[in-house]
């Protein structure tokens, strides 16, 4: 019993740190809202994504790329739309980790104030709240595991005794 409790705990502090749970997630934020387009990639844990491959895509041509190049050693990458549309942005780091954004460019191709800061912030949060049913599913997955083995070495005890 002393060895399924402290395995229990071991899981459930594992399962806490969130270095542990989410090291392979990526995302990305909008840096700068003046005519050129700034961007952040990262990964879940907020490391940068330095260097990885960057591609950019017009609203007019989704395989031929308008732009590429290499985040920074923070993992920035800057851009100039020179239309309106939406702007596909694939970030690969060769390593397997892969983030897509897409921008959308309103009028005047100006990305300017036209960019959004509130549905940023939405997705900010939507991701945050993400992370935070992961951590809750992965509890509640262990929980439910050592309650079976718990229940299973009770029964079968049970059924030892004359």
């Amino acid at each position: 019993m002393k060895r399924s409790v402290l395995f229990a705990f071991a899981m459930i502090w594992i399962t806490i740190m969130p270095s542990g749970v989410s090291a392979h997630g990526t995302d990305h934020r909008v840096l700068d809202q003046s005519p050129v387009i700034a961007l952040a990639f990262f990964y879940s844990d907020q490391e940068p994504m330095r260097y990885a491959k960057v591609l950019v895509f017009s609203p007019e041509n989704d395989a031929v790329e308008y732009q590429n190049g290499r985040t920074d050693k923070n993992g920035q990458f800057a851009f100039y739309p020179d239309r309106a549309g939406k702007w596909q942005i694939k970030v690969n780091d060769g390593m397997g980790h892969a983030e897509y954004a897409t921008i959308d460019v309103k009028a005047r191709g100006y990305a300017g104030d036209q960019l959004d800061p509130q549905a940023e912030n939405e997705k900010t949060r939507a991701a945050e709240a993400s992370m935070f049913m992961k951590i809750c599913l992965g509890l509640s997955l262990l929980l439910n595991l050592f309650l079976g083995v718990y229940i299973r070495k009770t029964k079968k005890e049970g059924m030892k005794q004359p």
